[in-house]
């Protein structure tokens, strides 16, 4: 048996006059990236590095695929001066043949989200954050993690150095798990209990609603950064 993602992506400016986010959702391949907030054009750096993971393809392994996004961002910077220094974050799933049937596998770096929604929602990777590096070193504890005045520093991102290294994950792909994956807008104007709660009520939806309703309940929030939300749910297909 085949199986596809059926998916969807929604974004909005929030409280920016620029989006900076950029996203891609087809039936094997799911991509979000928002560029680095401060950092000089963020929204090329998420732009190139989403099309050069779709260049690349969803049969690329995803270790690799955050490799080749990284190299583009860092090679056009090297280019063009106006952009030099620029860097994004990136979360990817892709929707493969395995030697034990279809899985679902991903990469993902910097402080956006994927979770996994089966009968609960779990988050895949943690923010690459300074405070997130700090707590899981064990050099600080979560509470003074969320106190750290640096706290949303990022250690992590395409673009910021010549390699760069990401978080993997793979899954089987199992007929109606969801994932969705999202730039950190969304849980900053509506926060994680929220999000779950509102997978878990839109569960009927299908993903295109989903996409759409998370991100205007975030604007409505009152969201201060782009939102941008891709929801993909994995379904048999006879191709």
């Amino acid at each position: 048996m085949q199986m596809r993602f059926m998916a969807a992506a929604f974004t909005a400016l929030g409280g920016r006059e620029t989006n900076q986010d950029s996203a891609h959702a087809d039936p094997r391949l799911l991509v979000v990236a928002d560029g680095v907030g401060g950092a000089p054009a963020g929204e090329v750096a998420s732009a190139v590095a989403v099309r050069a993971v779709v260049d690349a393809g969803p049969d690329t392994d995803p270790a690799l695929l955050a490799e080749r996004a990284n190299s583009a961002v860092v090679a056009h910077a090297e280019a063009d001066p106006a952009t030099a220094g620029m860097a994004t974050t990136v979360d990817i799933a892709a929707l493969v043949p395995g030697p034990a049937g279809w899985e679902v596998r991903g990469a993902h770096v910097g402080d956006s989200f994927t979770l996994v929604q089966t009968d609960r929602v779990t988050r895949l990777g943690r923010a690459h954050t300074l405070a997130e590096e700090l707590v899981a070193g064990g050099h600080i504890t979560p509470e003074e993690g969320a106190r750290h005045p640096n706290r949303s520093a990022l250690m992590r991102a395409v673009g910021m150095g010549p390699t760069v290294e990401p978080e993997l994950w793979s899954h089987p792909a199992a007929p109606g798990t969801r994932y969705l994956l999202s730039s950190d807008g969304l849980f900053d104007a509506l926060g994680m209990e929220a999000v779950v709660t509102l997978l878990d009520s839109l569960r009927p939806s299908p993903p295109a609603d989903v996409a759409r309703m998370l991100v205007e309940s975030a604007c409505a929030a009152g969201a201060r950064d782009n939102v941008t939300v891709v929801v993909a749910e994995v379904t048999p297909w006879q191709g």
